[in-house]
């Protein structure tokens, strides 16, 4: 347990860093990763200049820009094979009696 002068401090930390737009985010990664993320993590919060490069990279890198909407899935070139079966599945209940 924390002591009340410690929770109060915290809690002054948690609030200025807020007023200047930061959250707390936690994450479980492997031990071998956790350097790595608290270098990208210092550089999005500390490095404005590098950090647009960052972000850019890494949108490029994890993001899909191919695919932006569903219509995008099912207007595509994909052979109609993919879809079987995902459409004419039966309903789980019975049909729901609504009074219009």
């Amino acid at each position: 347990m924390a002591t009340k002068s410690q929770r109060k401090a915290t809690r002054t930390h948690r609030r200025r860093a807020a007023a200047r737009g930061l959250v707390r985010v936690e994450v479980q990664a492997a031990r071998k990763d956790a350097s790595l993320i608290r270098a990208l993590a210092k550089t999005l919060r500390d490095k404005p200049e590098r950090a647009a490069v960052l972000r850019s990279k890494l949108a490029s890198a994890l993001l899909n820009p191919d695919v932006r909407t569903a219509f995008d899935v099912f207007g595509s070139e994909l052979p109609d094979e993919v879809f079987d079966g995902v459409f004419d599945q039966p309903r789980r209940d019975g049909w729901r009696e609504v009074d219009l």
